[in-house]
């Protein structure tokens, strides 16, 4: 068996090298000696405040103790048993034990992160969430350590297979002796495979065991200024150091049973999370660490026990490791950590600082903003569909940073507000977006189907951020910068209505000032957030908003198609009205089912999937529209876009207008043009509920095709003009009051148009003259001319007064039919001139 990396012997020291991949210097007396001094994110200053809090205020001591409770696990564990969590890059990872898979005890469906791992409690083992049943069934540990060589690397071909066998039924006749055998490439069961061990090595070795082992424990430290915690994280960021470079999870991982693309120890988006907590543990325990002797005296018999290129001699050495072969193989090896923007920017600014702030401050501050400018891009986002998910990223990436910031600099936020003002619109874009204070529009990968979003999704409010920033705090900076209550209110709200406790920051200067002056704003302001009707038109969404409490609705439109998960839902119409979405979308794919191109998780993608027009049966291209109207009035309101790009159409236009009938009622008026293609299907669909037709006969159909996940097909071949469906809608997620029943209608007006007429009465030269006339009509007239022919309409032409200087360019256009005014205003105008002009073959 071949595997990723070589290992040779150098001056008597064993090196372990990813295959392709430059060596690190191993050298230490060739090295320039590390530059960190001192914590950047966690000064002496803002600790000290951390305690004094704790000590005054019990929301404080609340945090403070959670966090010393959360690291209790790992301060059991001795030394080498720490040591000893890092695994190397030899077992395959897997990011599911099988994406759309069933427990091969009790034969119930376990699709993609549902089984469990708890890898303090029950190393190297995954838990059915049905019937509890732990896999593999062998003694993975004993397997795992008969395969150690003597660097404590894992070589497989080193273990002692005898060890491969369910140890629930030991004798090597009984039918189970190899169920739920795992050696590290899963247990197989005909075409079936479970990678127990590759999924734990992901969610319970390294998610659990060692990066929230590094993370709680330096976050004790840091509240507690007990150096037992930092010796700990530095035993295993020291550890981690030495074989981190050395994993590529594009090259040895598995992802939906198939190829991964890119990582670390995992795959691409979490590597740059955990990378990103890695640095900020180091920086939390560095300055106890540097003063530490007994962890380089344990680091250092440990290299000589395992002859490790790096000696660990001196702190010096232990510095080095951790920041050459941990942060800066991050900083060289970016591909391995792009995710989605600004998570591997934010990742790599904040190990930019923590190796080097304040040396490097005009670097970093660059950093910042560029990162700012990018994430508010887009109407104050970043353009990423997925509005309460993948939307949520930049806002929330970029609170994390300011927060961080603020504890090295307590005028950042203000400074950076000041140097990208832009940071206001971001943190209104979701304020604006929130409909009647439970739902986001459902455009893209995000939510599922006509569920609720009952918290304000740009930040992420918590009252334990344990020592992370506080997203009260930066809402209270943003509203004490910007003079915008919205702020304050979202804080209250996120509070149960109360101004106790906040802001839940640890680091705060005199949170009880921040109280009396946040109840102040509320006392004046109210807690109500009142959002008029809105339009973004970078991110091409449009809400129209009208009624109150209860009564309140919400009526938008999705007027692109495509870009980073977003779908191919160009004119994609919404309603949130009653308390429920009426018009919902389905939300994010179920990617459980084979991946992302599995025909399940494509269906939710596909225009088809979304309430709309499709032409020809096809996929909406990717592009952007444009608003072409506009009105918020007291009882109307309407927005139009155009999009005909999406189709290749010359026309793809829906007109939405919002009219109130009373403070409690309301119908919605909808139009929409499409010119091109043959085929045009207009897809409404509701919530969950039961449909009763009207002034149809429906017969069984075939199923429409196309990629279109429906079943039960009923058409009407010749519908009359006018028909509806009643939608008695159920309240499945139990939202509304007991008995509470709500309806919805759409009734079609559309008919079987055969023909169109151009009324332009402001086209004859009794009123511009023959010139304008050529510049400023004929054009337009030519356009709605050929779009409706290549609709397969007839065209019957209007222009009444004097028209007898423009008659030969009326009749050039490919009209079926011509009307004039004759004869009136005093010009005569007879049939005969313009038969002669126009031919004996058109009306």
């Amino acid at each position: 068996m071949r595997f990723p990396y070589v290992m040779g012997v150098v001056c008597g020291m064993l090196l372990l090298v990813e295959e392709g991949a430059a060596v690190l210097p191993t050298s230490v007396g060739a090295e320039p000696a590390p530059t960190k001094q001192a914590s950047v994110f966690y000064p002496a200053a803002a600790v000290a405040r951390a305690k004094e809090n704790a000590a005054k205020h019990r929301w404080a001591a609340a945090i403070r103790d959670n966090v010393v409770a959360a690291a209790r696990p790992w301060m059991k564990l001795s030394d080498e048993e720490l040591w000893q969590l890092m695994f190397s890059n030899s077992i395959k990872r897997s990011w599911m034990v099988w994406s759309n898979g069933h427990c091969p005890a009790c034969k119930k469906p376990v699709p993609m992160y549902e089984w469990r791992a708890a890898a303090l409690t029950r190393p190297w083992k995954m838990q059915c969430p049905h019937c509890k049943e732990l896999f593999p069934k062998n003694d993975f540990a004993k397997f795992y350590r008969s395969g150690l060589n003597e660097q404590g690397i894992f070589e497989p071909a080193r273990a002692d297979r005898s060890l491969l066998f369910n140890v629930e039924h030991p004798d090597p006749n009984d039918p189970l002796h190899r169920f739920g055998v795992d050696d590290g490439e899963g247990y197989v069961e005909g075409a079936n495979r479970w990678r127990f061990i590759g999924a734990y090595l992901i969610y319970g070795q390294w998610k659990q065991a060692i990066v929230s082992g590094a993370s709680n424990l330096a976050a004790a430290y840091v509240v507690s200024g007990d150096p037992a915690y930092a010796h700990k994280v530095g035993v295993i960021l020291d550890r981690v150091a030495d074989l981190y470079p050395t994993f590529d999870f594009g090259r040895e991982g598995v992802m939906y049973e198939g190829p991964p693309s890119h990582g670390y120890v995992s795959t691409w988006h979490d590597a740059a999370v955990e990378v990103r907590e890695l640095a900020m543990a180091y920086d939390q325990v560095f300055e106890a660490l540097a003063r530490d002797a007994s962890l380089v005296a344990f680091l250092a018999a440990k290299a000589r026990q395992h002859k490790l290129a790096n000696s660990k001699a001196t702190f010096a050495d232990v510095q080095r490791n951790i920041e050459d072969r941990i942060f800066r193989d991050t900083l060289a090896n970016r591909r391995k950590i792009e995710s989605n923007y600004p998570s591997t920017d934010l990742a790599l600014t904040v190990i930019h600082a923590v190796l080097g702030w304040p040396g490097n401050r005009e670097q970093v501050t660059g950093m910042v903003d560029a990162m700012i400018r990018r994430a508010a891009a887009v109407d104050g986002v970043t353009g990423e569909k997925g509005l309460d998910g993948y939307a949520t990223i930049g806002p929330r990436c970029i609170a994390d940073l300011l927060g961080w910031f603020t504890r090295a600099d307590a005028g950042f936020v203000r400074d950076a507000l000041r140097r990208n003002p832009q940071l206001h619109a971001m943190y209104r874009f979701h304020v604006d977006t929130w409909c009647l204070g439970h739902y986001y529009p459902r455009t893209g990968d995000t939510g599922s189907f006509a569920a609720r979003n009952d918290h304000y999704a740009g930040v992420a409010f918590t009252r334990n951020p344990g020592v992370g920033p506080s997203a009260y705090t930066l809402m209270w900076d943003l509203c004490q910068a910007t003079g915008d209550k919205d702020f304050a209110r979202l804080m209250v709200a996120a509070n149960g209505g109360r101004v106790e406790g906040i802001p839940y920051d640890l680091f705060a200067d005199s949170p009880e000032a921040l109280q009396q002056r946040l109840q102040s704003v509320i006392a004046e302001a109210g807690l109500e957030i009142h959002l008029p009707s809105v339009n973004k038109p970078q991110w091409c969404l449009a809400i129209l908003r009208s009624g109150q409490g209860t009564s309140e609705r919400a009526l938008w439109l999705d007027y692109d198609s495509g870009f980073a998960h977003g779908h191919a839902d160009g004119m994609n119409l919404g309603l949130f009205a009653k308390g429920l979405d009426l018009l919902p979308d389905f939300g994010y794919p179920p990617v459980q089912y084979g991946g992302w191109g599995s025909p399940r998780a494509r269906w939710y993608m596909l225009s088809i999937a979304h309430n709309t027009v499709v032409v020809d049966g096809l996929n909406q291209r990717g592009g952007s529209g444009k608003t072409t109207l506009w009105a918020d009035g007291d009882q109307f309101r309407a927005i139009r876009a155009s999009a005909p790009q999406l189709i290749g159409g010359r026309q793809f236009e829906r007109t939405a207008m919002l009219v109130d009938v009373s403070p409690t009622d309301f119908y919605v008026v909808d139009v929409f043009r499409v010119v091109g293609g043959k085929e045009h299907v207009k897809f409404v669909h509701s919530a969950f509920g039961s449909v009763t037709p009207q002034g149809l006969s429906l017969k069984p159909a075939e199923p429409f095709g196309h990629g279109a996940q429906m079943r039960n097909f009923r058409k009407d071949a010749a519908p009359p003009p006018v028909w509806s469906v009643d939608w008695a809608i159920e309240d499945h997620y139990k939202y509304l009051p007991p008995g509470k029943q709500v309806r919805f209608r759409y009734t079609e007006l559309t008919a079987g148009a055969e023909a169109v007429f151009i009324a332009d009465s402001w086209a004859s030269c009794d009123i511009i003259s023959p010139a304008l006339f050529e510049r400023f009509a004929l054009p337009y007239q030519r356009s709605m001319v050929e779009a409706a022919r290549d609709a397969g309409l007839r065209v019957v032409l209007w222009n009444p007064g004097d028209i007898r200087p423009v008659l030969r360019h009326e009749a050039a256009l490919p009209v079926d039919a011509f009307a004039w005014e004759q004869p009136r205003k005093g010009i005569d105008v007879p049939v005969r001139m313009v038969r002669d002009v126009f031919g004996p073959d058109r009306c």
